[in-house]
């Protein structure tokens, strides 16, 4: 039996896009590890975009996932999206908080991240945040955050173990939980009150002892 040219044409291209299709869908959460950072609206864009480069420049293959809000433009997201990261459109979580500085309205949702059950483990950084040497090693605790004035939990580096039950108990605990900076920052350190007790991560210690 003898096809037409045109539709041997039709066929290959029907390969072709069905192909590219297959390798788009598994280029979304190829890892079971990520580093996530959220963006508000265009004018961090920029920050978004460095942070990525240089989260590559480290030679790391883990998925990078940015979650987005309303504010944020389609052309930004179309260049995240050419930068290598996943774009995750997202809702804002409302801050509980009367007395707060007037931009900490969306900063709950960072919350959110506890919720990304898609992997077993993210770091998350912030917007304004760079990665000068790799630092895969911290994918090897359960959670860890970076240190503020000495004792306190600095919620802009931190890596979680996503858990939809630990979520759904932040949720039920946002509006009774103190927050000292009336944000999410002063909320985590209310509801990781032992975080100031917690073990100082060395890269040098076995993983199985990391963990506990």
């Amino acid at each position: 039996m003898k096809f037409p040219k045109l539709w041997i044409l039709f066929l290959l291209l029907l390969v072709t896009i069905q192909s590219k299709l297959a390798l788009g869908a598994k280029a979304q959460y190829s890892s079971k590890q990520a580093y996530v950072t959220l963006l508000y609206g265009d004018e961090f864009l920029l920050g978004v975009r460095v942070l990525g480069k240089s989260i590559r420049d480290t030679g790391s293959t883990k998925d990078m996932v940015v979650l987005v809000s309303d504010g944020v433009s389609d052309y930004a997201k179309k260049l995240l999206e050419a930068d290598g990261w996943i774009v995750e459109n997202i809702s804002l979580l409302v801050n509980p908080n009367q007395v707060r500085p007037k931009w900490f309205w969306g900063v709950y949702t960072k919350l959110k991240i506890f919720n990304m059950t898609n992997y077993k483990k993210v770091v998350y950084l912030d917007a304004g945040t760079i990665v000068v040497k790799s630092i895969e090693d911290l994918l090897n605790v359960k959670f860890c955050a970076n240190l503020k004035h000495s004792e306190r939990l600095n919620s802009g580096v931190m890596v979680v173990e996503p858990s939809e039950a630990v979520f759904n108990d932040m949720m039920s605990k946002v509006n009774t939980l103190p927050s000292y900076t009336g944000g999410d920052q002063g909320f985590l350190n209310s509801y990781y009150s032992d975080f100031p007790n917690a073990h100082v991560f060395d890269p040098n210690i076995p993983q199985e002892v990391s963990k506990v």
